[in-house]
């Protein structure tokens, strides 16, 4: 079943654009997203394709607007996803990511912020940034 919708990829139109300012279901043809949440719309939700069906594709979504009380949230569709770590809040211009369907999971890709777990420590072993002051010689006289 899921080798047979990779093989429809190419007979439908291809980078549909929205620009959703309220709650969002995205279709397996919305490539191109840029929410925006204000005032006005309040907080907004954009859920994902369903997983089996956006198998071998890519989602660009990035906000164009939003802060810490009208944020934008990113679901995936009736938790249909594996290993999903949980909704995904952004409260930020530019924040984002590219989300990769393999079929069974959504795989969020250059990640700016907002998903459970999602660590911004460097891993074991990398150097650490230095947090010693420069110092400046004294003049010669």
């Amino acid at each position: 079943m899921l080798e047979d919708r990779f093989a429809q990829h190419d007979k439908e139109f291809a980078d549909k654009f929205h620009n959703p300012n309220a709650d969002y279901a995205m279709t397996v043809r919305d490539y191109v997203l840029r929410p925006s949440a204000d005032n006005d719309s309040g907080p907004i939700t954009i859920t994902l394709p369903p997983v089996a069906e956006a198998k071998g594709r890519l989602y660009s979504i990035i906000v164009r607007n939003a802060d810490a009380v009208n944020t934008v949230t990113i679901e995936d569709r009736q938790d249909d996803s594996e290993c999903w770590l949980g909704d995904i809040e952004w409260n930020g211009k530019c924040d984002g990511a590219l989300f990769y369907s393999d079929g069974l999971a959504w795989i969020p890709l250059n990640i700016t912020s907002g998903w459970p777990g999602l660590s911004t420590t460097p891993p074991p072993g990398t150097k650490a940034p230095t947090t010693v002051a420069p110092t400046t010689a004294a003049p010669v006289q």
